[in-house]
């Protein structure tokens, strides 16, 4: 068919490529803010193999060390637990968070 595409056709594809465009701006913004997430807890893992390495054979504990390698400890209620006061101890590394073992 020659002729000319209908100016109502021609504006409401206009308006859906418009919708379309905005919609793949947002995917791209949130794709890349996901990828940044992504790509700093991955050095954060990497820093934190490294800076493992170095306490492998570890013996004891003291302060700078604790300070280097734990961001936080959550302490929770005393339970009794078969007779026994137990109590949930987590421990925050730092660039990995908890580690559940």
């Amino acid at each position: 068919m020659k002729g000319a595409i209908p100016e109502a056709l021609c504006v409401q594809l206009l308006h859906r490529y418009e919708d379309e465009r905005l919609e793949k701006l947002e995917q791209k913004a949130d794709l890349t803010v996901k990828i940044e997430a992504m790509e700093q807890a991955e050095s954060g893992a990497d820093e934190w193999i490294s800076i493992i390495q170095d306490y492998s054979h570890l013996e004891t504990l003291d302060r700078p060390t604790l300070l280097r390698l734990i961001n936080r400890i959550e302490v929770g209620e005393r339970k009794m637990v078969n007779g026994q006061n137990e109590r949930e101890i987590k421990i925050y590394y730092d660039f990995v968070g908890f580690v559940e073992v």
